[in-house]
């Protein structure tokens, strides 16, 4: 044997290849020291004779922590009797500790056929021929498929599965695990030929407890060999990766901070009629209205100022920009002119603010206080909340940013949720900042009660299952897995269970009745004013009605005096005249009276002298 390993080492040297001779003890004691930490897999030639060197070949196999870390050549040599012979040719015991990812390649005796190794948890050797091996033809492979190409059959091996309430993307369905992940192990158990045995859910994805010195949730059950496989969204991290081993990252999504969407006018669109244009904009259109109403004056009264005029057009003007017409139009072509100018400028001032305004209210994005996480550091009016026992736990471990470590400072402990739609909820009820990823949010969106923003930090996550820290299934599991994306088995997942609603929701968006507030507004304002004008018309005209009517039977009851007293002045005029009628109608009758007496006596006198 010596001589023999003499010639190896002195051919493997013509090929530049280094080469130690050691025993089975000094294996063991070098293990640790050398091979494992320095050395990348190394092949190691190991040559059995009899028993004895086989018994001690056991014994070393047990004492390596991972057979599978090294690359293995067993040689059963030639010895008269060949004691090895039953059991290289017909292997049962896992005897050399092999598992389902160990290189072994088995010579045995004079045989031709190179012999796989490789064992799964039922303690039984499997084998597979990969090539014959001749003096003069050398090594000739008898297959060109890779390894887990040949080794695709687990023979029904039990695969115990974790999984966290509540965690989104899986779930349990009448029985049966469901969700992203939950078909995506289905898949595997079909081609991979395992039989899932899915455990009770726990509450957490797991952290590391510096208290009790142990970690929780999931992670502790594959720590504690309770689970081969964790089939929820496990965050990739470098303080995981120490203890359990991930699949091939199978989602990527970012890291963002939610808060409640502000209430603010900016939701109404109280201004958002306003702001389709500039200030400037608007003092020009306001000043082109003024100078048309002027030049439309000047045009009509030709070179005359008249103000009630200027008013006139100045409302005639405003009520073409409003889409208004004429009440009549004007027969002079210089007035016609300048209205068809006026009509032109308004259509297509119109039609550009029609497309701005609509612009500006589709796109428009509600006012935060912050829009970086500088700004959410510094403004620290919303306390900080993460998934409780989740990857984002342990951000200030692994990431040195100062940022994100002030950020941390305003983490809220007590208010740590055990799911998604618990810390969303809080979110929506308190002043609060929910840190987790955007895959996470997307799956919560059916359960959210109010609207949220987010402020992106530029970090991502990736996210896939979990096994066992040195699981013999972790490269046969990447392998199907690289397969499934290749053919399209993965996407097909992400579509069904992964597709965000985010895009067409401006599509089916409804309008709200808080949407068209300021349109309701300008109508139930333009009615209340319409009302008000009336009821002060409504009293000016009843004021004015009772004033003139108290004027009118002032003015009356002035007349009537007047006439009572001008009647009565007449009256007096009328005794006196008919006194002093009187006065002269007795005098004169006195006169009379006396004249006819005095003539009556002359008469008498007369007669009397006659007779």
């Amino acid at each position: 044997m010596t001589t023999l390993t003499y010639t190896w080492s002195h051919e493997f040297s013509q090929q530049r290849v280094m080469t130690v001779a050691i025993t089975f003890s000094n294996l063991t004691s070098d293990y640790n020291t050398k091979y494992w930490r320095n050395i990348a897999r190394p092949l190691f030639v190991v040559l059995l004779d009899s028993k004895e060197t086989m018994n001690k070949f056991i014994e070393t196999t047990k004492s390596i922590r991972s057979i599978s870390s090294f690359i293995w050549f067993i040689m059963f040599l030639q010895r008269p009797g060949k004691p090895l012979e039953e059991y290289c040719r017909h292997p049962t015991d896992n005897v050399f500790n092999v598992d389902f990812r160990t290189l072994m390649l088995v010579l045995c005796y004079d045989h031709p056929i190179l012999v796989e190794w490789y064992a799964i948890r039922d303690n039984r050797i499997r084998t597979f021929d990969l090539a014959t091996w001749s003096p003069d033809r050398g090594l000739i492979l008898k297959t060109q498929k890779s390894l887990y190409a040949r080794r695709n059959d687990m023979f029904g091996d039990v695969i115990r599965v974790a999984f966290v309430d509540n965690s989104p993307l899986v779930w349990m369905e009448n029985g049966t695990i469901n969700g992203f992940f939950g078909l995506l192990l289905m898949e595997l158990s079909k081609v991979m030929n395992f039989t899932m045995k899915v455990l009770d859910p726990v509450d957490s994805f797991g952290i590391w407890n510096p208290k009790k010195k142990r970690w929780t949730g999931a992670i502790n059950q594959l720590i504690d060999n309770k689970a081969d496989v964790g089939a929820s969204a496990f965050t990739i991290t470098t303080s995981r990766l120490n203890v359990v081993d991930f699949t091939v990252p199978l989602i990527q999504s970012r890291n963002r901070l939610y808060i409640k969407r502000p209430i603010s006018s900016s939701d109404v669109h109280w201004t958002g009629y306003f702001r389709t244009f500039s200030s400037g904009i608007w003092l020009t259109l306001l000043t082109v209205i003024i100078a048309a109403s002027i030049m439309l004056t000047f045009i009509k009264t030709r070179g005359y100022f008249s103000m009630s005029l200027i008013s006139e057009n100045y409302i005639q003007v405003w009520g073409i920009y409003c889409q208004q017409g004429l009440p009549e139009f004007p027969s002079e072509s210089p007035t016609r002119l300048a209205f068809l100018s006026i009509y032109v400028s308004s259509i297509v001032i119109l039609s550009i603010y029609s497309a701005s305004l609509i612009s500006s209210l589709a796109l428009q994005t509600p006012s935060l206080p912050f829009s970086t996480l500088e700004g959410y550091v510094k403004d620290g009016s919303y306390k900080l909340i993460v998934m409780k026992d989740s990857a984002e736990n342990d951000v200030p471990s692994r990431i040195k940013d100062p940022v994100f470590l002030k950020m941390y400072e305003l983490l809220e402990k007590k208010y740590l949720p055990m799911s998604l739609s618990g810390g969303f909820k809080q979110v929506c009820e308190k002043k609060l900042a929910f840190y987790t990823t955007e895959i996470f949010k997307e799956f919560t969106n059916v359960y959210m009660k109010c609207k949220l923003v987010y402020i992106d930090t530029g970090r991502l996550d990736n996210l896939a299952l979990v096994l066992r820290k040195g699981s013999p299934y972790t490269g046969f599991m990447n392998y199907q897995l690289r397969r499934f994306q290749l053919n399209g088995v993965i996407n097909k997942l992400r579509n069904k269970y992964l597709v965000k609603n985010n895009a067409p929701m401006p599509v089916i968006g409804i309008v709200e009745l808080e949407d068209t507030a300021p349109t309701l507004a300008v109508v139930a304002g333009g009615m209340i004013l319409a009302i008000l004008i009336l009821i002060i018309e409504k009293m000016y005209y009843s004021f004015n009605t009772r004033y003139k009517n108290n004027v009118s039977s002032v003015m009356k009851s002035h007349n009537d005096l007047a006439v009572k007293l001008q009647k009565k002045s007449n009256e007096r005029r009328e005794r006196r005249e008919n006194l002093k009628f009187r006065e002269f109608y007795n005098t004169s009758n006195m006169r009379f009276y006396n004249t006819s007496n005095m003539r009556s006596i002359g008469n008498k006198h007369k007669l009397f002298d006659k007779f």
